[in-house]
């Protein structure tokens, strides 16, 4: 192997390692609060244009992270990784617009043929859940009109995944795949009451808790593709088996004085042993492609939260969870030699989900329209860009509204010398 192929691998590995920690922050959501925070669907960037599109659709150039059974289309060694940007105004009546910026390294991954054509394999780094809130209030103090008690609530962190996949054709048209995913890393709550006395003077009195994760989740995919003359119609399905995540659950409580000192403090949990349940998960897709030029499609994801329970208290948490997407991709000419923007990606599509999180008996749900495109650089290689224009939740019943803006950019090196062994006449 040359200098350039390990220094290459030896940089995918850090960055595997490195990344691992970069994934915890990817929206500032007060919805994130809830259990184990926003959960995350696996995307590139190229699939995030379609609205994440990518159940029944695969091609050679860019790799789906969404169904095991498309890997075999990657017939090229590839390396794939994306950032993603977010800003958003939250708002909520009564009170003035929050505007608020976060951003992530949103995945990593690199993918490789087995046999050429027919069997690939993939390694992705990416959030299965995210947590990232910091919400400040007052309340007033019964018979002290004058003084109110603080309350600060925050929250960071999230569930990563680690998924080794692959997947292959098993005959013409027919392809199965299965996906293999270490889910860890840690949800981190904190609460926080200001109380006064003594005219400025304070007590502070925090409840810190943490629920740490480590377990697998397993899941398969098919995809048959039926050709007609020079187009083919897709379909996929995807399922994710339910698991009882093994967690480990940590709270204490302080109260300090307004110096910082401590005058009590106590260990409520040490790491005791809890299980959070991680419901079944099913896609469904089915996709039209056109030659090489253009493809659309509709995916249906559905997950049932219901039995996701507080792993401490017990409390419901989640209603269903589903999600609907609608988008494609046109590219004028692939082999277009005299005019580049024939071999530019063009990419449209949008997304609707009722998700898991009900509040004051109201399902919230998220709406988002997507646009992306890919530039060819090197070879097969791409630049990736996605945006993003939605908004979460409703004014109605006192919650609260997001109005979100997203830029997702990811880079795909592809080629098929990585894996070729020098030959010398």
């Amino acid at each position: 192997m040359s200098r350039s192929k390990k220094l290459f691998f030896v940089g995918v590995i850090a960055l595997f390692i490195v990344g691992g920690k970069s994934f915890a922050q990817v929206t500032f959501s007060p919805y994130s609060s809830i259990g184990i925070g926003d959960i995350q669907d696996p995307n590139t960037a190229a699939k995030f244009g379609m609205g994440g599109l990518g159940i029944s659709n695969g091609t050679y150039y860019s790799l789906n992270i969404v169904n095991p059974a498309l890997l075999y289309k990657n017939q090229v060694a590839l390396f794939s990784a994306a950032l993603l940007a977010e800003s958003k105004n939250i708002s909520q009546d009564g009170f003035e617009t929050y505007k608020v910026g976060s951003g992530q390294l949103n995945h990593m991954a690199v993918a490789f043929p087995l046999i050429s054509g027919k069997l690939s394999t993939s390694l992705v780094l990416s959030p299965y859940s995210a947590v990232n809130y910091n919400v400040t209030y007052q309340a007033p103090i019964d018979g002290h009109p004058t003084d109110s008690v603080s309350y600060v609530t925050k929250g960071d962190g999230g569930i990563d995944q680690l998924a080794l996949s692959i997947g292959g054709e098993l005959f013409k048209g027919f392809s199965v795949g299965v996906r293999a995913s270490y889910l860890f890393s840690s949800v981190r709550k904190e609460s926080a009451s200001y109380i006064p006395f003594d005219g400025s003077n304070y007590y502070v009195v925090t409840y810190n808790e943490r629920l740490s994760f480590q377990d697998f989740l397993f899941g398969v995919g098919l995809a048959y593709s039926q050709q007609v003359g020079e187009s083919a119609v897709n379909f996929g399905l995807t399922y994710d088996l339910k698991t009882d995540l093994s967690s480990k659950y940590f709270a204490r409580i302080d109260q300090e004085n307004a110096t910082g000192s401590t005058i009590f403090g106590d260990t409520l949990a040490n790491d005791i042993s809890v299980i959070q349940k991680i419901p079944s998960k099913l896609g469904l897709g089915i996709s039209y492609k056109y030659k090489n030029m253009w493809v659309a499609g509709i995916d249906y994801t559905t997950q049932d939260w219901e039995i996701s329970k507080d792993p401490v208290s017990g409390n419901s948490l989640y209603k269903k969870r589903e999600k609907f997407v609608v988008g494609g991709e046109i590219t004028p000419d692939v082999a277009s030699v005299n005019n580049y923007l024939k071999r530019i990606t063009y990419r449209v599509g949008a997304s609707y989900t009722k998700t898991p999180y009900f509040v004051q008996e109201t399902q919230i749900t998220d709406f988002g329209i997507n646009f992306g495109l890919s530039v060819p650089v090197v070879r097969f290689s791409s630049l990736d860009f996605g945006f993003q224009f939605g908004n979460r939740g409703t004014l109605s019943n006192n919650l609260i509204k997001e109005n979100y803006f997203r830029v997702y950019f990811g880079v795909s090196f592809n080629d098929n010398r990585w894996f070729l062994r020098p030959k010398f006449n």
